[in-house]
Order: C-alpha cells, then structure tokens, then sequence
C-alpha cells in the first residue's frame, strides 16, 4: 500500500489577512487530521496557507514552499477542501499540472469538491491521464508562457531553498 505524505493546501481571500495565522493554521491543522484519521497510509506532512488575491502560484509563497516540499520528496499528496484553492483558472492548472508531472515522483491531488473533484488516488475516470493529457497540450500549445511561468517560479524556489 502507498505511503502518502500529505500537504493540506488553502488560499483564503484577502478578508482573511487580519486573522491570527496561527489560529488559521490551527484550525486547518485540526480539520485536515480529522479528515485523515483512520486512513494508515496518509500523514499530514504540514498545512499550508496562503491569504491573497494572487491567482498566479509563482505568486503565492505558501503554495511555493508546498512546492518544493514536493521537489524535496517531503510530499506526495495535495489534499484541498476546492480545486479552486489549487488553481484560480485553467492557464495556472494546467501549468502547474505539468511542472508537477515533470517531477521524478507522482504526486497525487485530492479535492473534496462535489462535482469537480480531484481524486488522482482512485484515479477516477483516469484523472491522472487525463490532467496529463490536458497540461501537456495547453502548454505545447503556449509553450513560451509556459517557460515564464516556470522561470517566475523558479525564481521563487530559488529564494526558499
């Protein structure tokens, strides 16, 4: 059975930025071992929350440093309560969908989305093949946006590591 590590990802709009972040995180730490519990082969690795209105992952350091936890091997799951925590539009998915699939190991996504979700462990309706498909064509098609963004985030790595 697969081990997984798992990040519980959140982006909460600019109205949450005067909140404790502890408590935020707290909270959300809670509400992602609840969720967990009783699965053996998920550990909540850390929880990750970004307050903005920045659509662009380059953008949120947060999702950054979940991101190279995932370069790192540190993580293997991003556990969401949306799909829309994960991407703000479909440019940022399937770009950030690709740069995912590019690293050495799976990393699978999990959304509790009631229509739209993410469910790559199960691979439902063979989600993994078909984010994979997707990704890659949109960014064969904009190839050159697609190498700016991973540069700008990049860029941003650079700057955790």
């Amino acid at each position: 059975m697969k081990r997984y590590r798992v990040a519980g990802y959140v982006k909460n709009a600019l109205l949450w930025k005067n909140r404790n972040p502890e408590e935020m995180k707290a909270y959300n730490r809670a509400y992602f071992e609840k969720q967990l519990d009783g699965h053996d082969n998920m550990e909540l690795v850390d929880v990750y929350i970004d307050v903005t209105g920045h659509k662009e992952t380059y953008k949120r350091p947060e999702m950054v440093r979940m991101i190279r936890d995932i370069i790192v091997g540190r993580v293997n799951l991003i556990y969401s309560r949306t799909s829309g925590y994960i991407a703000a539009n479909a440019n940022e998915l399937c770009m950030l969908m690709k740069f995912l699939f590019e690293q050495s190991e799976m990393v699978d996504l999990y959304t509790e989305d009631p229509v739209y979700q993410f469910n790559t462990i199960d691979n439902i309706d063979n989600q993994v093949q078909e984010l994979q498909r997707m990704a890659n064509a949109y960014c064969e098609l904009y190839q050159d946006a697609y190498q700016e963004w991973k540069h700008k985030l990049e860029e941003q790595l650079a700057k955790i590591e």
